[in-house]
């Protein structure tokens, strides 16, 4: 008589799966200890797995979303419990195929994500860990899409929280170790910011948000991600964040978790108006869409100090009056400082200022306050937050020239080379620069102090010249 394993494994490759199953679920329990038994009935619970997830996955590249129906959601977590028993060692095929099987859903499956997380150290290959490549930029790799997936499981799902933070937290360095993602690893940290906040460790989450935030300033999210540090700690702070990131909205559904974020906050320091206004804006977004009203939104609305009433037009001056100071929060006290624009950029979106030696900074077109393109020479007054690498641009206005240090204007003759590039001195002057004819003549430049990468130092570069004579 045929070994019942390999009776199930034949049953399965001829699609006779009710079959297998039928010898293969009794077998198992009878011989929980035949792990050649137990490997072809987890490959009859994998095919079940996979004829579930085929009609979502469907569903999913017409609309977006891969989130199973009630019927599907407890055939796969029925599955899962029996693949669970089998308690498959790590380190063979078996968990990284459930991982390429599920992982357009694997968030709403705790019980997937437990037992792939325990098993996470030989789950992926080296070719998991590279950023997918295509005509429309970087895509996450696995691994970083896996941990993301770690991530809003354990912040959503109570069952995950039996992994540790600490141990999440490590997991979260392996990936930024090992996966060579670039583009999209800033949302790891935002990620674990979240963790962090869930969890009531607010300095921590600060230290990974604020990176976040310095680089997505016009994002409602991000400011909304900093307010939450300090709702428990300090309201008045999470208010003008709050409000800051409301004002930044580009879409009023992307204000609501900050209205119902700053709600409270609002009644509890006297601003019960205001309130009011948050709760009947976020409403009127909610019923313009057709949504159903959440019930945190109905509670507020059964609060004694809501008003109906409230006139909500009055509600975004006193929003962008409490938003002010959100920018000195995030980098530090403004400052104002002169640059001279050494380069544009070849988008046509913004340009290069420099401002000293040792501090050069880029500048969007939008944040200069004139209609009027400034061109390479000329100066700008900018208004400044932060410090040497971390120096940014809040605004700019073109203004009169202004002593800069690392910038003059110097006099001597030009040499030209044979490869057309031109010295005045020691000032260093690009070929395009250079003119017939004006070899061996005197000239002015305008230079400024540039670091040579060849040279590995400071050394004087032309950002002008023109004739003496």
């Amino acid at each position: 008589m045929e070994q019942p394993f390999k009776v199930i494994n034949q049953l399965r490759k001829e699609g006779r799966l009710d079959e297998a199953w039928n010898i293969g679920c009794p077998a198992v329990q009878e011989n929980p200890q035949d792990r050649y038994l137990k490997g072809a009935f987890f490959w009859v619970c994998y095919a079940y797995l996979k004829q579930v997830q085929g009609p979502i996955y469907e569903r999913g590249k017409a609309n977006g979303n891969f989130l199973p129906n009630q019927v599907e959601a407890e055939r796969i977590n029925f599955l899962l419990d029996w693949i669970n028993w089998l308690s498959i060692p790590a380190g063979g095929y078996e968990h990284r195929s459930l991982l390429l099987t599920c992982q357009k859903n694997l968030e709403d499956f705790p019980k997937l994500v437990l037992l792939l997380f325990s098993c996470r150290q030989g789950l992926f290959e080296a070719g998991d860990k590279a950023p997918y490549q295509s005509n429309r930029g970087e895509s996450p790799s696995l691994m970083l899409s896996f941990a993301r997936k770690v991530a809003n499981c354990w912040l959503n799902n109570e069952q995950a929280r039996q992994i540790e933070l600490s141990d999440l937290r490590q997991f979260f360095s392996q990936v930024r170790r090992e996966a060579g993602d670039r583009q999209h690893i800033i949302w790891l940290d935002y990620d674990e910011a979240k963790c962090l906040i869930s969890a009531g460790n607010f300095d921590d989450a600060r230290a990974f948000i604020i990176p976040v935030l310095k680089k997505k300033q016009s994002e409602s999210w991000a400011w909304g991600a900093l307010a939450d540090t300090y709702v428990k700690t300090d309201p008045d702070t999470a208010i003008t964040l709050f409000a800051q990131g409301i004002n930044h909205s580009h879409d009023e559904k992307f204000a609501l978790k900050l209205l119902t974020g700053i709600t409270p906050l609002l009644a509890s320091c006297g601003y019960v108006q205001q309130a009011s206004m948050c709760i009947q804006r976020a409403v009127a977004c909610y019923q313009s869409n057709g949504w159903k009203i959440k019930n945190d939104l109905t509670q507020f609305q059964q609060q004694p100090w809501f008003d109906a009433s409230v006139d909500i037009t009055e509600l975004p001056p006193f929003l962008q009056q409490k938003a002010q100071g959100a920018l000195d929060l995030l980098l530090g006290p403004a400052r104002k400082a002169c640059g001279l624009v050494v380069n544009l950029h070849k988008s046509g979106k913004g340009l290069h200022l420099y401002l000293s030696a040792q501090v050069s900074v880029s500048v969007p077109l939008r944040l200069i306050k004139s209609r009027v393109t400034p061109n390479v020479g000329d100066y700008l007054l900018a208004t400044l937050a932060g410090e040497g690498e971390e120096t940014s641009v809040l605004a700019a206005e073109i203004t009169s020239p202004q002593t800069i240090p690392g910038v003059e204007t110097y006099t001597d003759e030009l040499r030209v080379t044979d490869k057309g590039f031109g010295f005045v001195g020691d000032t260093f002057v690009p070929p395009f620069m250079v003119k017939d004819g004006m070899n061996m003549r005197a000239v002015e430049v305008v230079r400024y102090k540039d670091f040579d990468k060849k040279k590995g130092k400071l050394g004087w570069r032309a950002l002008s010249m023109a004739a003496c004579d």
